[in-house]
């Protein structure tokens, strides 16, 4: 029986676009790429689905006591509001968006600012900071080792290490792998540009992914969270489950991850959609693995470790959103994992997402976001 429920209509007369899903008979298949996904053509399930409009976006300050249908974190899994950054002023400009050093040092903050005010949590840990730009005819997984902000001859350059008696990943052979920075800049690449769009339905997180993440991503992100991973263990050691008792557990703070989705010119093809995580039942859900690395102090990859995040399967009943024609003084937050919703859904509150395909866009522009996900400690 399905668990989805009934949502409210956010917009009366949506628009369609093509969605990617993979089949009810799909089974998981071994991924190699780093933060990869399945392959494109493991999306067999193509639907032309209506996308809803959740325009007009509050600001900040308004989103808490916004009109009744507006999208929320807590109820929709997603939210997006006017958010206009100091670098859409003099004395920057739009290069100003390609500078990562730039972006870190003004534009994470303000980002970190915003999740405080909509969200109450009082730690913010900027993690990820993705740029996508490329069209989506690019290769399918691009390597993050090659989308970094460094030049193919940059000092930080190394050679993959090969164990003796074992051959290199097949992504790995032929290339090099460049020192991850905390926070992971990708994207930023003067030779490579931004990673393309991601046309396949996905959560990027499990709850047993987001756990993982936590514990093995990097250092930085660990020590963080050391009140989180404690109480954990202490739940593993009495042998009570996580998903039922960690949120009760008087020791236990609640941490979530959230991606701030910003264009950094207005959207003509390819926006991101998102579900409406009422609208998505238990079966829906497909758990796979993903490998990721582990990253140390210095910067450097120690290894791979299998992170779970979920593709999806089709339903009529999803109900699919969109910030129509999104300029970049507006945001999407999306909501990847929360530790009160684990009892709520498989999903714990972390909403489905993908770019979508409109009919007759083809020939616009590719569209331009930077992408930066946070996980937040209340």
């Amino acid at each position: 029986m399905s668990s989805a429920t009934t949502t409210k209509t956010l917009s009366i007369t949506p628009i369609y676009g093509k969605l990617r899903y993979v089949t009810a008979t799909w089974a998981p298949k071994p991924i190699s790429q780093p933060f990869g996904l399945p392959d494109i053509s493991d999306y067999e399930d193509e639907r032309l689905m209506p996308i809803h409009d959740i325009r007009p976006l509050p600001t900040v300050d308004e989103l808490p006591t916004a009109k009744e249908g507006t999208a929320q974190l807590l109820t929709h899994g997603f939210t997006a509001v006017k958010h206009p950054s100091s670098l859409h002023s003099s004395p920057y400009n739009t290069a100003s968006w390609r500078d990562p050093e730039l972006v870190q040092r003004v534009y994470v903050a303000e980002v970190e600012d915003m999740l405080e005010r909509i969200t109450g949590a009082k730690t913010i840990i900027t993690e990820v900071l993705l740029m996508r730009g490329a069209p989506k005819s690019v290769p399918d997984h691009p390597n993050p080792a090659t989308h970094t902000r460094h030049e193919p001859d940059h000092p930080n350059k190394q050679t993959p290490t090969q164990v003796p008696g074992k051959p290199l990943p097949t992504h790995l052979q032929d290339r090099t792998i460049f020192k991850l920075p905390f926070p992971n800049v990708v994207g930023f690449s003067p030779v490579f540009g931004g990673v393309p769009p991601a046309p396949k339905t996905h959560l990027d997180f499990t709850p047993s992914g987001a756990r993982t993440h936590i514990r093995l991503f990097h250092p930085t992100l660990t020590a963080a969270c050391a009140r989180i991973i404690a109480a954990e263990d202490r739940l593993h050691a009495a042998d009570l489950p996580l998903a039922t008792h960690y949120a009760s557990a008087p020791d236990a703070p609640r941490w979530a991850i959230y991606s701030v989705w910003r264009p950094l010119k207005p959207v003509k093809r390819d926006p991101l959609a998102v579900c409406d995580v009422r609208s998505f039942a238990r079966e829906d859900y497909v758990p796979i693995e993903v490998p990721a690395p582990t990253i140390g102090e210095d910067g450097e990859n120690k290894g791979m470790h299998a992170m779970q995040a979920y593709v999806a399967r089709g339903s009529e009943a999803h109900r699919w959103c969109y910030v129509s024609e999104q300029v970049p003084e507006e945001v999407l937050v999306l909501g990847l994992w929360d530790s009160d919703r684990e009892g709520d859904s498989v999903s714990a509150g972390g909403a489905v997402h993908s770019s979508v395909e409109l009919e007759g866009r083809e020939a616009e522009e590719p569209r331009e976001s930077l992408e930066v996900r946070c996980v937040v400690i209340w």
